[in-house]
This record gives structure tokens, sequence and C-alpha cells, in this order.
């Protein structure tokens, strides 16, 4: 109808011998396309038209053209647009001034630089902590998820209301001893070094890590995770045994 947000139907043929047809293609754009494929032409860039244009079919039961598809994919490339990473230090020391930003890149072969590692920890946030929070810190990392994978390193601390505080991150392209040793000298030249706590996971490299970068620092354990490890143990511990009595 033209004047209200509704429709009329004006004429209805209840009994029909016409078969289910999908050929939908022109009543979607490719902008709601690409909104729906932008993740897996970021992962594989040289997705082929028709393998695309299959995957639509397969997955929304919808006939969608090449051209719709090429449409599609210029979209979702345009997106893949990153910050340069030479300017982002300076941006956020000019808006944060004495916060310490580092960006490391690693050239290729072929005269491309990617990313290699990021670590940013707020003037503020570091003045905070030191004045008002007690010297404790707790380190980890998890695998971040999406188109641009990685692992995301943080180093938290707890508030005067015993709440999180956050105090620095990172992002890497893997968690491992050398990155793990980058993270933890920039922390320290953050918040000064010696005395206090820092509190990890029980990763397999992470003592000897705090060994060698925190030698005046206290270490201790999540007692959580050491908690879940020795139930884990302990029923695997049972369960043996119940083996072998059952022999």
């Amino acid at each position: 109808m033209k004047e209200e947000h509704t429709f009329q139907i004006k004429s209805l043929i209840i009994e029909h011998k016409c078969s289910r047809a999908f050929k939908l293609g022109s009543i979607v754009i490719y902008k709601w396309i690409g909104k729906q494929f932008v993740n897996d032409v970021l992962e594989s860039p040289k997705l082929s038209l028709r393998k695309m244009k299959s995957l639509v079919s397969k997955r929304y039961n919808i006939n969608v053209s090449v051209r719709q598809c090429r449409n599609t994919k210029k979209l979702a490339l345009s997106k893949n647009i990153m910050p340069n990473c030479g300017i982002m230090p300076s941006e956020i020391r000019w808006a944060n001034p004495g916060s310490h930003v580092e960006v490391l890149l690693e050239p290729q072969p072929d005269n491309i630089v990617v990313f290699d590692r990021f670590y940013v920890s707020f003037k503020g946030v570091v003045d905070g902590w030191l004045n008002g929070c007690r010297k404790v810190a707790g380190v980890d990392g998890c695998f971040l998820k999406g188109v641009r994978r990685g692992d995301l390193l943080s180093a938290v601390g707890i508030d005067a209301h015993n709440n999180i505080y956050p105090l620095a991150w990172a992002v890497v392209n893997v968690e491992n001893k050398r990155t793990w040793k980058w993270f933890l000298d920039n922390l320290m030249e953050d918040i000064g070094g010696g005395g206090g706590m820092v509190m990890t996971l029980q990763y397999s490299q992470m003592p000897q890590v705090v060994k060698e970068r925190l030698l005046d620092v206290e270490h201790r354990l999540c007692a959580r995770h050491i908690l879940a490890n020795f139930h884990k143990k302990k029923l695997k511990e049972n369960n043996t045994l119940n083996h072998f009595g059952g022999l």
C-alpha cells in the first residue's frame, strides 16, 4: 500500500500445481551477501566466485549471480583496510602523554611488511596501579578468534574494591617463551620492576620465563587452576586404579 507500511493481497489462487523454486537472487543485494560472507572472503581472499555462489546456495538456499558474488567480494576486501601501524604509536602518545606503545613489524622477502607484535600501557593506568593498588599482577594469554587471529597477552591488578584493574596488554602472533619475555620486559619497564608478586597460570615455560625476567618478584600460580589440575589428576589416578582393580 502506498501510504502505509502494509501490503494487500488482491488476488489469491489457493490451489496451484507449481513447484517450489529458489530463484531468489533478485530479492537480495550484494551488500547483504557481503555482510554474511565477509569473514569467508577475508580468510580466503582467493575464494572463487563460483565457489562463493555455491556457498550462498548451500547456506541460504538462494541462487545468486556471478556478478553479485563479484561485487560481494569487492565489498568484503574493501573492509580489510588496516590502520597505519607507524602512525598508531604517535597517536596514542599524543592523546596519552607518557604512555608506552611498541609496534614490531616483520619484513617479508617480497618487500611486504606484516604485523608481528603490539604492546600498550597507558601512563594514567600505570600511575593508578602504582599509587592505589596492591603490588600484585596477574598475567595471562588467550586466543583471538575471527579473521585476524593471534594471542592476547594481558596483565591485570586488583583495585581497592577487589575489581579487576587492566594494566597492560599486547597482541602477538603466537604465545610462546619469546613473546612472554618481550611482554614481561615491557611490563617491568613500565611498573619499575622489583618487589611485588606476579600470578600466572600453569603455562609450561612460564616459571622459567619469570625466573629469567622477574628476578626480584615473587611468583605464584593461580590457585583455581591448581585445584582444577588436582581434580583432573586425581580423577585420572582413580580411573587407573579402578581399571587395574577390575583386572
